[in-house]
């Protein structure tokens, strides 16, 4: 059975990953090499379509690069234990922790620098006062 081939355009569109992108994470090692055609296109295989497929997913989640890359040389171990691939993920589950956290706390001193506005002259604004003098 012959292995489906894609231009690279046409693997941008099926991962909805742009050519630039594609072409970085080729450079950067994330994606290996693609072979060559007939004409010196680069033709892309099944095994990078879901390896690009993957890298998306994994940016989507907001994985850093060193962590997709880990996670990635993990996925290609597919008899290791997953203890690694746990431990990734985890990590990165706390770090989502701490911002949503941070989030939280910007979230409610922006509410209660609006509640303390009175709706009078800027002169008078407590959101401007505030914003002055950094709380």
């Amino acid at each position: 059975m012959r292995q489906q081939c894609y231009r690279i355009g046409e693997l941008a569109k099926r991962t909805g990953v742009g050519v630039p992108t594609i072409r970085y994470y080729g450079e950067i090692g994330l994606l290996p090499e693609a072979g060559r055609g007939p004409g010196g296109q680069r033709l892309y295989g099944s095994s990078h379509l879901r390896r690009l497929m993957f890298i998306r997913h994994c940016r989507k989640l907001g994985f850093s690069q060193e962590d997709v890359r880990a996670l990635l040389s993990h996925a290609d171990q597919t008899n290791a234990p997953c203890k690694q691939v746990d431990r990734l993920a985890r990590g990165h589950l706390t770090k989502v922790r701490e911002k949503i956290a941070a989030l939280q706390a910007l979230e409610q001193a922006l509410e209660d620098m609006i509640d303390g506005c009175q709706g009078g002259s800027v002169e008078e604004c407590q959101i401007v006062e505030a914003l002055t003098v950094g709380e």
